[in-house]
C-alpha cells in the first residue's frame, strides 16, 4: 500500500511537523488558483526533495504570474524564472511545505510546496517601494555629490527593476518627472550620467611623491562643476594590478609599483557587490541570477605628465580663529611628532614609545594594525591648546585591506600639557562633519571643540574596538534605540526627554544588551569603519554642554554595512561624556521633529 505524510514547515522552512494527506488534498492544492506550487519527483533524500519542489515553484511562478519583465540578451530561457529566484528568501519565509512518499521506504520522499498568489504580489509591491526609495536617495546623494552613494543607489534600483516581473511598465517618481529603468540607467552612464562626470587631477606641486618602491599620486578628485567628490569607490591599477580605494573629501591616494609609470588606470565601482551580500540580499541575488549590460565608461586613464595647478584646500571657517586664541610653543610637540612620524613610516612604532602614555601606546599599536598603514605625503602640523590637552592636526595615512577597499584618513594626536605625551588619538572628522561644527562661530569655541572631540573619539573607538571606552560613555540607563525616534527616558540630574505617543514605534536595547552585541561584532569582524559625513547639533535648554546630536553615518565592517543617521543625547558636563540616548534610522529626519530639545527639561 502507498502512504502519504505530511511535512509542514513555515517561517524559512524551519518548523517541521508530520501528519498524513490524502491523494485529493494535493490536488486540492494543485487546483487552487490562489496558490502557487511546485512538486517534486521521487528523491533519495529530503534535502533533494525539498530542492527540487522549490526548483518546480519557482518554475510555476514564472509561467502563471502577470509577467512584462526587461528581456535583457543572454539570459535564454531561464530569464523570468531566475527573476523569481531573487525573491528566495522571502517566498521560503511564507512557503507551505508537505511531503508526499508514495511508498513504505523510508529512502524516498516527494514534496510540494506552495505559497499564496496574494502574498507573491505584496513581495512585488514592496520591491516597487524599494525601487522608489534608492531612485530618491540617488537623486539626494548625486545633489550633495556623494557619488559612492548615488552609484550604489542607482544601481541597486536598476538591478531591482530587472528583478521585477513587471520591470519594464514601472515607473516611479524622479526629481520633477517621471521616470523608469532607461532613466535609471542613463544616470549612471548616460551622456550626462555619473560615470562621466569626475576629473581626477594631479597636482603640480606635492602631486607625485617618490618612495622605496615606487611612487605615491595624491590626487583631487572634482565633478565636471568643480565640487570636491564627496565620496567615490573605485579601483586603481598599481602596475600590476587593480585594487580597491576610495576618493573621500577630494582626495585620493594611489600607490604605484614603477617609478617610471607614465599613466595608470582608475575603474569606477558602480556595482558594489560586495556591499550588496551584507545589505540587500534581493539585489546581491538579481546581480549573481540575471545577467545585465555592463557599463565599460568607468575606466579612466590618468596622465602623471599632464599635471595642474591647484588651488590649496581653504581651511574650515572658523579653525584659523581658533588656532591664533589657542596658540602653543610648538618647539616641543614638532620634535615629539617628528619620532612619532619615523616611527609610522619605518613600521616600527616601538621607537617612538616614549613619546606616548601607555594608553596612548596601546591606541597606536591598534591602529598599526588596522590593516596596511603608511604615512602618506608631508604632513603640515597644526597645534592648538584645549584645556588641558594640545591638538596636534594632524598625519594623513592609508590603510589598505586585503579584501575592502583601502581609504586614506587624517589622525589627530593628543598631548597632555604636563608630561608632553600622546594620551589618545582619533580618525578627524569628515571635511563637512568638521565645517558643519567649527563653522557655527555664534556658538563658543569650547562648544565647538568639545563636540569635535568627541565624535572624533566615538567615530575611531568603533574602528579600535575599544569596547570599554564605549562601555564608559554610555549611561547606567542608556536607551539604545533602532527605529525612527524616541520616546521618553529618565535621564539623571532629573532631566526628562519626552516626544509624543505617535512617534513611539521602537526597538530598545538597554545598556548591557547593547554592550554585549557590541562586543560580539567587534569579535566577528576583522575590521569595523565608522565614518561620520554630516553633523547638526542643538544644546538642550541653552543648558551648557547638554546636546542633541544628529550626524550622518556610514557604517562598514567585514560582514555589514549600511548608511543611516545616528542621533545621540550626550552629556558632556563631566569628564567624561555620558550618551543617554542613542537612536539610528534609516532616513534623515530633521532634528526639530526627531528630538524638540525645548521638551528636554530640568528640574
Amino acid at each position: 500500500m502507498k502512504k502519504l505524510f505530511i511535512l509542514l514547515i513555515l517561517s524559512a522552512l524551519a518548523n517541521i511537523s508530520f501528519g498524513q494527506m490524502r491523494q485529493k488534498e494535493v490536488d486540492a492544492i494543485k487546483n487552487d488558483t490562489t496558490l502557487f506550487y511546485g512538486i517534486s519527483h521521487v528523491c533519495n533524500s529530503s534535502d533533494e526533495a525539498t530542492e527540487n519542489a522549490k526548483a518546480d515553484l519557482y518554475g510555476n511562478i514564472a509561467k502563471n504570474c502577470k509577467s512584462n519583465a526587461i528581456y535583457i540578451q543572454g539570459n535564454g530561457g531561464k530569464q523570468l524564472e531566475n527573476i523569481i529566484k531573487t525573491f528566495k528568501e522571502q517566498i521560503e519565509e511564507k512557503a507551505t511545505e508537505r511531503a508526499v512518499v508514495e511508498d513504505d521506504k523510508d529512502e524516498e520522499y516527494q514534496y510540494i510546496i506552495s505559497i499564496k498568489r496574494s502574498d507573491f504580489r505584496a513581495m512585488c509591491n514592496e520591491r516597487v517601494n524599494d525601487i522608489q526609495r534608492y531612485i530618491s536617495k540617488g537623486i539626494k546623494m548625486e545633489n550633495e555629490a556623494c557619488y559612492e552613494d548615488a552609484l550604489k543607489s542607482y544601481y541597486w534600483a536598476l538591478m531591482l527593476t530587472y528583478a521585477h516581473p513587471q520591470g519594464k511598465k514601472l515607473h516611479f517618481h524622479g526629481d520633477s518627472e517621471t521616470v523608469d529603468y532607461e532613466w535609471i540607467a542613463d544616470r549612471i552612464s548616460g551622456n550626462d550620467g555619473i560615470l562621466r562626470m569626475f576629473n581626477f587631477i594631479v597636482p603640480k606641486e606635492g602631486g607625485i611623491e617618490g618612495t622605496e618602491d615606487g611612487m605615491l599620486v595624491k590626487l583631487k578628485v572634482k565633478s565636471k562643476t568643480g565640487q570636491n567628490v564627496v565620496n567615490l569607490r573605485c579601483e586603481c591599477h598599481d602596475g600590476r594590478k587593480f585594487v580597491p580605494n576610495t576618493v573621500r573629501d577630494g582626495k585620493l591616494i594611489v600607490q604605484l609599483h614603477d617609478k617610471n609609470i607614465k599613466n595608470f588606470k582608475i575603474k569606477i565601482n558602480y556595482d558594489f557587490k560586495e556591499d550588496a551580500k551584507k545589505m540587500n540580499i534581493a539585489v546581491s541575488n538579481a546581480i549573481d541570477l540575471i545577467k545585465v549590460p555592463r557599463f565599460s565608461n568607468n575606466i579612466y586613464t590618468i596622465d602623471l605628465e599632464k599635471t595642474m595647478s591647484v588651488k590649496k584646500d581653504e581651511e574650515v571657517q572658523g579653525w584659523k580663529k581658533i588656532e591664533r586664541s589657542r596658540a602653543v610653543d610648538e618647539e616641543v610637540y614638532l620634535s615629539k611628532m617628528a619620532v612619532i612620524e619615523n616611527a609610522l613610516r619605518s613600521g616600527n612604532i616601538a621607537i617612538a614609545r616614549n613619546c606616548f602614555s601607555p594608553e596612548g601606546y596601546n591606541m597606536l599599536d591598534t591602529l598599526a594594525h588596522y590593516g596596511k598603514m603608511r604615512v602618506v605625503g608631508k604632513p603640515e602640523y597644526k597645534f592648538l591648546k584645549y584645556n588641558d590637552e594640545v591638538l596636534c592636526r594632524s598625519i594623513t595615512v592609508q590603510f589598505d585591506f586585503k579584501n575592502t577597499p583601502g581609504f586614506s584618513q587624517d589622525v589627530v594626536f593628543r598631548f597632555d600639557t604636563i608630561n608632553k605625551v600622546v594620551t589618545s588619538l582619533a580618525f578627524r572628522l569628515s571635511d563637512q562633519a568638521e565645517a558643519d561644527i567649527v563653522s557655527k562661530t555664534k556658538w563658543p569655541e569650547d562648544s565647538r571643540l568639545i563636540l569635535v572631540n568627541f565624535l572624533e573619539d566615538y567615530q575611531t573607538a568603533y574602528a579600535l574596538k575599544r569596547h570599554k571606552y564605549l562601555e564608559s560613555i554610555y549611561s547606567d540607563d542608556a536607551l539604545i534605540i533602532v527605529g525612527r525616534v524616541v520616546k521618553r527616558t529618565e535621564i539623571p540630574d532629573r532631566m526628562t526627554l519626552k516626544l509624543s505617543e505617535e512617534e513611539a514605534v521602537l526597538t530598545k536595547y538597554d545598556k548591557d544588551t547593547y554592550m554585549k552585541n557590541l562586543a560580539m561584532c567587534f569579535k566577528n569582524n576583522e575590521y569595523i569603519r565608522l565614518r561620520f559625513t554630516e553633523t547638526d547639533f542643538t544644546k538642550a535648554n541653552n543648558t551648557q554642554n547638554v546636546y542633541g546630536v544628529r550626524v550622518r553615518q556610514e557604517y562598514f565592517s567585514s560582514s555589514y554595512g549600511d548608511v543611516g543617521y545616528l542621533f545621540l543625547l550626550v552629556d558632556l558636563r563631566g569628564t567624561m561624556p555620558l550618551i543617554h540616548v542613542r537612536a539610528w534610522q534609516p532616513d534623515k529626519v530633521d532634528l526639530d521633529k526627531l528630538m524638540t530639545m525645548s521638551d528636554v527639561r530640568f528640574n
